[in-house]
Order: C-alpha cells, then sequence, then structure tokens
C-alpha cells in the first residue's frame, strides 16, 4: 500500500460525529462508499473492535450509508475517547496491511487475531488513561 492510498483509507474514515447524547454516538463517515473493495470484506469486525474499549456496551454499523452507532456507559467512557478509539483502530489496521503488504496471503482468522491482539495491547489501561 503505498501513502496515497493510506492517506484515502485514512480519509474515508474520518467519523463526523451526527449525534452525540449522553450513552449514544451516532458517527458517519462521508467518504465511506469510495473505500477500496479490498477494504470492504473486513468491516463486520468493525462491532468486534470498537467493543474492546470498555464500556462500549453495544455497535451497530450501517453499511448501506456508512454510520457507525455506539451505545456506551457514560462515566466510564465518553466521546473523546471513542473517536480517540476508532483512530487507534484505523491506525493499527494500516500499520498491518502495511506490513502484510506483498506477503503471502494470510487467513482471514488469523488476520484477525492479529488484529485484535495489537488492539488489546492498545488499550487503555486505567481510567486516567482513557482520558487522557
Amino acid at each position: 500500500m503505498n501513502s496515497l492510498e493510506e492517506g484515502f483509507i485514512r480519509r474515508s474514515l474520518k467519523p463526523r460525529v451526527d449525534c452525540d447524547i449522553p450513552g449514544r454516538l451516532r458517527l458517519s463517515f462521508a467518504r465511506y462508499a469510495m473505500l477500496p473493495e479490498a477494504a470492504k470484506p473486513y468491516l463486520h469486525y468493525v462491532e468486534d473492535v470498537l467493543k474492546l474499549l470498555p464500556g462500549v456496551l453495544e455497535v451497530r454499523l450501517n453499511p448501506r450509508i456508512g454510520t457507525i452507532l455506539v451505545l456506551y456507559t457514560p462515566g466510564e467512557v465518553g466521546t473523546r475517547q471513542i473517536l480517540r478509539w476508532v483512530g487507534i483502530v484505523v491506525d493499527t489496521g494500516l500499520e498491518i496491511a502495511r506490513e502484510l503488504d506483498g506477503a503471502k496471503p494470510v487467513a482471514e482468522s488469523t488476520l484477525a487475531e492479529r488484529v485484535r491482539r495489537q488492539l488489546v495491547l492498545r488499550l487503555p489501561r486505567t481510567k486516567e488513561e482513557q482520558r487522557s
């Protein structure tokens, strides 16, 4: 993946806050429809990786219109932390895609486990880390 492709994917996955009320956050991705076809088969993992963040209760992805609804426990996590986590998820996915670029193909389950392990290492350990 070259830097132009990576930049385009980053812009495509940059969220916009559409609705933000305590416990309920709706994000939209304006350039979602322009994502490369190679990225689309992995979108079903979005729900799982966002729920790794402590306090996130439920995630509903609407791939038809490029929105995500995040239901969470206020006081345990907030909008800023969720947006930061979305950024970490995108960064991690792109880092792994860079590492695998040109390498022999990897089974999807192996890839999913690798991403999950990387993300678990990047989870905030304490509430203070979540807030900062």
